[in-house]
Order: C-alpha cells, then structure tokens, then sequence
C-alpha cells in the first residue's frame, strides 16, 4: 500500500516533493515491517527523519515567512514536537534496543503525522498562500 496519493498535494512543488519523499520512507519501513525486518529498517528510517526534517522544516518554515502566514509560530512548534518525538524513539531503540513495540509505535506516530499535518495544517498553509 502506498502512502503516497495525490489527496496529500499541497500544491506546492518543492513541499509535495520533500511529502512524496517521506511517504516512500514510510512505504519502505512498513514494506521491512510486514516482511518481519521492521527492526532493521527502523534505525534507518529514523535517521532519514533527522536529517529530512532540518531541510523539510526550513523549507516550509521560509514558505510561512516569505508569504506572512500568521500561523508561523504554531507550525513551528509542531516541526519542533516532531523532531522531538524522532529523538526519543531513536534514544528508545538505542538504550532499549528495537523492540516491536517501539517499530509500532514510529509508525503509528508517522501515519498520524501524514494523517493530520499534511492533510490538515500544510493544507492549511497551501490554501493560505494561494
């Protein structure tokens, strides 16, 4: 099943680019996890994140402030509760090893993500800046 569906076009290229590109990851963790390899893919998925997430954010972030989104300082926190919530599963998997709970819990929190910020909040942003 792919993640990926035209609903989830903001319609704004760079933006559903950087969107499709983490949709794939996503593909590929559940693709591991329904072949039991969840737990090998999961380290590499949440470092994907760290690093999608500094130029993905920045680059939503100057979107906000080039088109004066009043909703910049509130988009910010949630960029910010994401890289949060990547850090303790990734501190979760480290100390405590990657345990099924864990795998479950990083994909429940990422469908949630796709589920309720892009569809909602940088739908939001999308039709702002139009």
């Amino acid at each position: 099943m792919a993640m990926w569906k035209e609903s989830l076009k903001i319609g704004v290229s760079l933006i559903d680019s950087e969107h499709k590109e983490l949709c794939d990851r996503i593909d590929q963790l559940f693709a591991a996890c329904n072949q039991g390899k969840g737990r090998d893919e999961i380290i590499k998925t949440l470092e994907f994140l760290e690093g999608y997430t500094i130029k993905h954010f920045s680059d939503e972030e100057k979107l906000q402030r080039s088109s004066t989104y009043p909703k910049c300082k509130e988009h910010k926190e949630m960029h910010e509760y994401f890289k949060k919530q990547i850090a303790d599963l990734k501190k979760d998997i480290t100390e405590n090893g990657a345990s099924i709970a864990v795998v479950s819990k990083t994909n429940y929190f990422l469908m949630n993500w796709l589920l309720n910020h892009i569809q909602k909040v940088d739908t939001e942003l999308a039709n702002y800046i139009k």
